[in-house]
């Protein structure tokens, strides 16, 4: 390994070419300062690999920036560096600058478009989400902490391993090799309908029995609450009252719900369904993940079948209506009724929660949501309250 260093005033670069492994930790520790500089900065652009030799170099040179008041800063360091950062916990003491890689989409596949992104095939091994324009870059790195927690409890998932950008716009890489859209395999298998349905909601079952982990995962309660609450430039009070008042009747829960779990969401990958998109993975009720599927499916009004998995219309009602009736066989009867009581609503919240974070596609949504659900939603909760008075369970 080479090292070449570099003064600007009291910051000192020390770039890094070649493995930083036994035979070339103590050249980075004789390279570390000891006064006269106030930020270290190790560039890892030309490091491919580091070894535990390697990590305990850093952690010298980091202590002695810190005794003397100063910090020690990486840059640069490519995904499998990072990823060793992370597991052995040196990425929670030391300053670590994740640069975002550049690529580009010039005759790739595009195997989906949904609300908040796109997805496009980079190679055979490799598939992109990219968000739309105007999501900030860090729904990303969110959506990479989340699928590492889906994975360490066992939910066939991608792992999300590296950050990009394309142009304006952000996204992140999955390692999913030789895999092809679900939305894809149900496209040219019709026949095969109810059996894929089945597919997904055997796939919804285990995702939902899964206990979330409350230090990493956020309570998508909390969450949708904090969406309606901003939208009162957008809805009445009265109306906002019944929105909050919908979402209190949802049951709490500790297990997990994807919040965007539909076909152009999963890939199928040596047969086996894997889950991809985790950015808005959290703990809460189920039944926010079987409104959100409803609203895809079953909402024949919206059109969002056909544009987000490109299954026509009529398939994809054929393909809720059985999806519905696998999920709920078997679970207790007050889960579906409370479904069923909510069904409207918990359809709506998908798009009712975009209007706040997309806001190129403010306008339509909000016309759905006036025009579409809340008539539905008044009418539910009149419902539930005439169903309250004659004493129903």
């Amino acid at each position: 390994m080479n090292i070449t260093t570099h003064m600007h005033d009291d910051i000192m670069t020390v770039a890094l070419l070649g493995n930083l492994d036994a035979t070339t930790a103590p050249a980075l520790e004789a390279q570390s300062p000891t006064q006269g500089v106030r930020e270290l900065v190790l560039d890892f652009a030309q490091c491919p690999f580091v070894s535990s030799a390697g990590l305990r170099a850093i952690l010298v040179a980091h202590r002695r920036m810190a005794s003397a008041g100063g910090r020690l800063v990486v840059r640069n360091a490519s995904p499998a560096v990072r990823e060793v950062f992370d597991l052995t916990g040196l990425s929670k003491v030391i300053t670590l600058v994740r640069t975002t890689r550049e690529i580009s989409i010039d005759g790739c596949e595009l195997l989906s478009a949904g609300v908040c992104g796109e997805c496009f095939r980079l190679d055979g091994e490799t598939v992109v989400k990219l968000y739309k324009d105007g999501v900030d870059i860090g729904m990303a790195e969110q959506e990479k902490k989340y699928a590492k927690a889906a994975f360490v409890l066992g939910i066939p998932t991608a792992i999300s391993y590296d950050v990009v950008k394309c142009g304006t716009r952000s996204g992140i890489v999955f390692e999913l090799l030789n895999a092809e859209l679900f939305s894809a395999v149900i496209r040219r298998e019709p026949q095969q309908i109810h059996a894929h349905a089945k597919r997904l909601a055997d796939l919804a079952t285990s995702l939902h029995a899964a206990k979330g982990d409350t230090e990493v995962l956020p309570q998508l309660k909390d969450r949708i609450r904090g969406y309606i609450n901003q939208l009162g430039d957008v809805f009445s009070p009265a109306e906002i009252s019944l929105l909050l008042e919908r979402l209190d009747a949802i049951p709490d829960a500790h297990t997990c719900v994807h919040f965007d779990l539909h076909s152009s969401n999963i890939m199928v990958q040596d047969g086996e369904l894997v889950i991809i998109d985790m950015g808005d993975f959290s703990i809460g009720s189920n039944l926010f993940d079987i409104g959100l599927i409803y609203m895809i499916y079953g909402v024949q009004e919206l059109g969002i079948c056909e544009l987000a998995t490109k299954i026509d219309t009529a398939s994809g009602v054929a393909f809720w209506n059985s999806f519905e009736q696998h999920y709920f066989a078997g679970r207790p009867p007050e889960e579906r009724a409370i479904f069923e009581a909510n069904r409207n609503f918990l359809a709506a919240l998908r798009i009712t929660c975009a209007i706040v974070y997309l806001p190129h596609m403010r306008d339509q949504f909000i016309r759905q949501v006036r025009e579409i659900f809340l008539p539905r939603i008044a009418m539910e909760a009149r419902a539930v309250a005439m169903a309250g008075s004659r004493g129903a369970p």
